[in-house]
């Protein structure tokens, strides 16, 4: 059996709506990011992909 390695998620940056609306890196999917982001949470750069993509795929269908 391998030894599953615990992956640490304290060094990941989170980003507030805000921070994420006004970024230049979201700024194409700015106005899609204002209505699926929470006010109340913090998003990693991960999370946020994943959101787009998985709100873009779901119109695909």
């Amino acid at each position: 059996m391998k030894a599953v390695k615990k992956v640490e998620n304290d060094n990941i940056e989170k980003y507030t709506k805000k921070q994420i609306v006004d970024s230049k890196m979201f700024a194409k999917n700015r106005d899609l990011l204002i209505v699926l982001l929470s006010e109340n949470e913090k998003y990693s750069k991960q999370e946020i992909d994943e959101k787009i993509k998985n709100y873009k795929k779901g119109l695909v269908k």
